[in-house]
């Protein structure tokens, strides 16, 4: 019988723990489990995982609570556990999946109000980090195309048509115990090809020329995630504008393009994300929607009432 904590620890022998359930999992969701899984697992760790109950997992759940953590992270790592039994289940003949009949818990919406900078905020932030040309480039293609930091950290020389002004994105970036990896983007929808703006496109171009060396196929920023977080932290001491996540930037691109008046669609292609979601995630953001709605109705009303 499988032990669930052989899923569910935090290793440093991936492949002896987790090779059944990476199979099916990208390396992204793999890390998440691996980091998030040492704190609840000991109420597992000596149970077979066909006597897991519901019970115990409630028991599981009042301890995240108690914890502090965010909703939306909660609602990570039930989901985690979830998919683990379901994993179960479906190839090691699991008669149930507990964590379904407990119910979920945490939530989609975040507990705080969503944060992005304004075009002019970020325009202080950039002067602030432009004495680093790698920071610079970075944050640039951050705010002004709203890509995810792995994305941005996966780019290579190839990933860059600069004769139509486009930027590919096909892969992202990964780095766990000093291992990189390179895997597929978020989602499907993720896979896309963004324009870039002329003033972009000439930026990215010079940068690149400036890489001797560098193969098609090499990352153009070879820096890490804590380097990033730490430029970040500095342009905001300096700036002295608001301190948001490196995520927000990609908020920051889309408040940007809806305040420039694109549908949710045309956002949605651009940034890799369904439609519905950028509905659903930025609603507030489209203040003005529902009234403009309006109003081209009683425009069509009034123009049927004339040609009659």
């Amino acid at each position: 019988p499988l032990h669930l904590f052989y899923f569910m620890q935090g290793s440093r022998n991936i492949p002896q723990y987790h090779e059944p359930f990476a199979i099916f999992l990208k390396m992204t969701a793999l890390i998440a489990i691996i980091i998030i899984y040492p704190r609840p697992t000991h109420d597992f760790k000596d149970k077979k995982i066909n006597e897991i109950k519901p019970a115990d997992i409630i028991r599981w759940q009042n301890i995240l609570i108690k914890s502090g953590l965010s909703s939306t992270y909660l609602k990570t790592i039930h989901n985690q556990l979830s998919a683990i039994f379901n994993h179960a289940v479906n190839l090691y003949e699991l008669k149930a999946n507990p964590a379904k009949k407990t119910g979920k818990i945490g939530s989609k919406t975040p507990d705080s109000e969503m944060q992005f900078w304004t075009k002019g905020e970020y325009l202080l932030f950039r002067e602030a980090i432009a004495d680093k040309a790698i920071s610079y480039y970075a944050f640039e293609v951050l705010y002004w195309t709203g890509c995810r930091l792995g994305e941005l950290l996966a780019l290579t020389v190839e990933d860059f048509d600069f004769e139509n002004k486009t930027m590919r994105i096909n892969k992202s970036y990964q780095k766990f115990k000093g291992k990189e990896y390179i895997t597929t983007p978020k989602t499907p929808k993720s896979v896309r090809t963004i324009s870039l703006p002329d003033f972009l496109a000439v930026e990215l171009e010079s940068y690149i020329s400036m890489l001797f060396g560098f193969e098609k196929t090499d990352r153009i920023f070879m820096i890490s995630r804590g380097y990033l977080h730490s430029e970040l932290n500095r342009g905001v001491k300096i700036s002295g504008v608001k301190r948001i996540r490196i995520h927000d930037l990609r908020h920051s691109h889309i408040s940007l393009l809806i305040d420039l008046g694109f549908s949710a669609v045309a956002i949605g292609e651009r940034v890799g994300h369904e439609s519905v979601e950028i509905t659903y995630h930025y609603a507030h953001l489209f203040p003005t929607v529902q009234s403009d709605m309006a109003k081209k109705l009683n425009c069509e009303m009034e123009c049927n009432d004339k040609e009659r």
